[in-house]
């Protein structure tokens, strides 16, 4: 098993005021989903299907482990030592990688909270170039998803849902388009295709007289 860093290296910065700010709030939405402390093989089923839903979530989201679900409302109560000592980063970035149809960019992390209780918080980033669609089907036992699924977390109801029509993946759609036409225009650009962006019209204009 490696060691897994902690939020506090000056690398994560980012990562760990996103997950203080979603203990601060101590609710769930879309990019934030809550479990409460349980081994890896308990809950690798739950990741992977949270994970590739947050992969096509703009800006990604994130898992936090440690924030037990009471009746209506949620207690910080942290990952135990025994729970978090079965977690390894690359037992789950290749459990992930078996089931997604592209990388998913991971980061898994110890977060120390307020009260100094330690919660494990794995990071999903959005994809880079092209959705996630599960690629095979989940174990029998576990029923997570299937072969062809597209996972998304909507807007509205914390939760991890297949899409069902194309209403449902418009933002995932639009993402996507972005990426494209991002891909393209650096790719103009590095073939020498298109103009300097940086230019205003005067100074375009005013180049193009040089040689006159």
């Amino acid at each position: 098993m490696s060691a897994l860093p902690s939020s506090d290296m000056p690398g994560h910065a980012r990562l760990h005021q996103r997950v203080w700010d979603s203990l601060d709030r101590c609710q769930e939405s879309q990019s934030v989903d809550f479990k409460e402390s349980a081994l890896w093989g308990d809950l690798k089923w739950h990741i992977t299907r949270t994970s590739m839903a947050m992969a096509n979530l703009r800006d990604g989201g994130i898992v936090v482990i440690g924030v037990s679900e009471r009746g209506e409302s949620w207690e910080l109560i942290g990952i135990s030592g025994h729970d978090i000592a079965s977690y390894d980063f690359d037992d789950i970035s290749d459990f992930v990688a078996k089931y997604a149809s592209v990388p998913l960019e991971l980061d898994v992390v110890v977060v120390r909270y307020r009260d100094e209780k330690e919660y494990l918080v794995i990071q999903v980033s959005e994809f880079k170039h092209l959705p996630c669609i599960c690629r095979r089907n989940s174990s029998n036992e576990s029923k997570a998803f299937s072969k062809g699924d597209i996972l998304i977390r909507p807007p509205g109801k914390p939760q991890t849902k297949k899409a069902q029509d194309a209403n449902e993946i418009r933002d995932l759609i639009e993402l996507a388009a972005e990426k494209r036409a991002r891909s393209i225009i650096e790719a103009a650009s590095r073939i020498g295709l298109a103009g300097n962006h940086n230019e205003t019209p005067d100074e375009t204009f005013d180049q193009e007289l040089q040689g006159l």
